[in-house]
């Protein structure tokens, strides 16, 4: 209701503003088409994201995010995997192998950028930056192909759901997000200017891409591929064809070495192994797989596991286009503050605006599209995130050309200088400083969303973190436990952690555990009463440490 409130506000300017011959936004357009707006532009648009996490170091919640930093974690030690721990069932984590090593499953493009952040102890830095170049670049991009007053319209829309949302987090859609802005910036740069630098930009990101997240990177790959091969095939430039496949398969290369150090054989990928021992069912398919896992999920994961049973059961061949209902459904809620509004404009933008945006355009088809074939929760829109900036684009390209209607400014409409509807573009800065409190509500409930979620996690750490060293905390679940957070992590080295967060698994099998690491103190969290206390399993006579 709000956004529709702005809409018609926006209208009533652009009414009045019918017949007006102003100049009033000369110094506007001179700062929103200067070299440095989008690094401006950028640094605003990271500082926002960053202060939505609502924490100054923010750490991991969902179990994605724990096995990203985990991963972050070895790299900084110089290492792609840890020792297990003895008996590695106590430590069984979401998305992380422990037998017989220690590592994520997840490729490690990710993993790799935020071990520069951990270097300091912050990989949430990593996020910020990333989180300043999506802006920048999203600013960029939409300046080069209309103005700079779009392209500020696009990047404040992309304030909202779970491009702010999931853009403070330690999700690889943050890299992913921004290595697929740096392919298309470099791919426009290319396609009007040539050059091997440009070339191997674009082959640079979207191999990085493909070392973060492989299924979406070859969705990006097709519209980009395309692209290119038309410009080759007309240019005959094969040099910076061969210049882009050298450096693309030199990004690529890092995944078999990932394997070989991880598994033991380049052949077979982390993820693999994983999915085969804990989650057969966790690829793209139709229909019900019923092959068992090779090893028993620890609660945590079986409680994702026992969710997603019942989504893989409903999907089918037959069901996709419900199953596309709702998650369009979802996605237009999470991409836009106003769906039905927003949807009309998008699709008049989609007719009107350059055709090179036609690649962001393709790409929002294939991803989508691409993942109907994955059973998830149709809610769980974050596989789409990297798209957001085409929504939000298509959608203000449609508004101005509403709001050109309103001014009588509607005559060519693929023109998108300033010059060609100055009217329209004051009546859409006028519109950018009327949703700026529809902005705000969003931004701080996304910060109430990141510390109400964070404050159970960040009270249970600062408990662990008390405890005297070289100690076990034994985590007893209450039935109300939030199954898509893990208290119980794995540590880069047990070696020489403080403190080992494990799994209570009775009396008789705690005292197996304690009896192989005599040194260290036992303690017991229970999670229904909140409390940590000092344990000694029933039946046994551990000396008093």
């Amino acid at each position: 209701m709000r956004f529709l409130v702005v809409v018609l506000l926006t209208a009533l300017v652009a009414i009045l503003e019918r017949g007006r011959l102003s100049s009033r936004l000369g110094g506007v357009q001179r700062t929103l088409e200067s070299p440095g707006a989008p690094l401006a532009f950028g640094l605003v648009f990271g500082a926002i994201v960053w202060w939505s996490w609502g924490q100054v170091h923010p750490y991991g919640l969902l179990h994605d995010e724990l096995a990203y930093v985990l991963q972050a974690k070895l790299f900084v030690s110089g290492r792609w995997t840890a020792p297990a721990p003895p008996m590695p069932e106590f430590f069984g984590q979401a998305h992380v192998l422990n037998d017989p090593v220690v590592a994520s499953k997840y490729p490690p493009g990710h993993s790799l950028l935020l071990a520069i952040g951990q270097l300091f102890g912050a990989p949430a830095l990593v996020v910020a930056a990333l989180a300043v170049l999506r802006g920048a670049l999203t600013f960029a991009i939409a300046r080069r192909l209309t103005n700079g007053a779009i392209a500020l319209g696009t990047g404040m829309f992309l304030l909202h759901g779970q491009s702010l949302y999931f853009g403070a987090s330690f999700f690889s859609e943050t890299t992913t997000g921004a290595m697929l802005l740096v392919a298309w910036y470099a791919l426009l740069r290319w396609r009007d200017e040539g050059g091997r630098g440009w070339m191997a930009l674009v082959a640079l990101a979207v191999g990085w891409c493909a070392i973060t997240r492989p299924y979406s990177a070859v969705l990006f790959a097709l519209p980009i591929a395309f692209v290119v091969l038309r410009q080759i095939a007309r240019t005959r430039r094969w040099r910076e064809l061969g210049v882009g496949l050298a450096v693309g398969t030199a990004v690529l290369a890092i995944l078999p070495l990932w394997s070989a150090r991880t598994t033991g054989d380049w052949r077979v990928s982390p993820l693999a192994v994983y999915m085969r021992d804990y989650m057969p069912f966790d690829r793209p398919h139709f229909g019900y797989d019923p092959t068992p896992p090779r090893r028993t999920p620890p609660p945590d994961l079986a409680f994702v596991n026992a969710s997603l049973d019942s989504v893989q059961r409903e999907h089918t061949l037959e069901a996709v286009p419900k199953i596309a209902r709702e998650r369009w459904r979802f996605l237009a809620l999470q991409s836009w503050f106003e769906p039905v509004s927003e949807t009309g404009f998008a699709l008049l933008g989609l007719v009107a605006a350059p055709a090179a945006a036609l690649v962001g355009a393709a790409t929002v088809l294939f991803v989508f599209v691409g993942y109907l074939a994955h059973p998830t929760w149709p809610d769980w829109t974050i596989y789409y995130m990297e798209t957001a900036p085409v929504f939000a684009f298509y959608a203000v390209c449609g508004f101005t050309l509403v709001l050109r209607a309103l001014t009588r400014e509607h005559g060519r409409t693929r023109e998108w200088t300033w010059a060609r509807g100055p009217r329209a573009t004051f009546a859409l800065l006028a519109s950018l400083v009327f949703v700026l409190p529809v902005i705000g509500l969003e931004i701080r409930f996304s910060r109430r969303q990141h510390l109400g979620n964070a404050n159970f996690p960040r009270l249970f750490a600062q408990a662990v973190a008390q405890l005297p060293p070289r100690s076990i905390l034994f985590v007893h679940h209450a039935k109300t436990h939030e199954g898509h957070w893990s208290l119980v992590t794995n540590d880069a080295d047990f070696a020489t952690a403080r403190t080992w967060i494990a799994y209570d698994r009775g009396d008789s099998l705690n005292a197996e555990l304690l009896r192989r690491v005599p040194d260290r103190s036992a303690f017991l969290f229970d999670e229904n009463r909140k409390s940590i206390d000092p344990y000694q399993p029933l039946g046994t006579a551990l000396s008093k440490r």
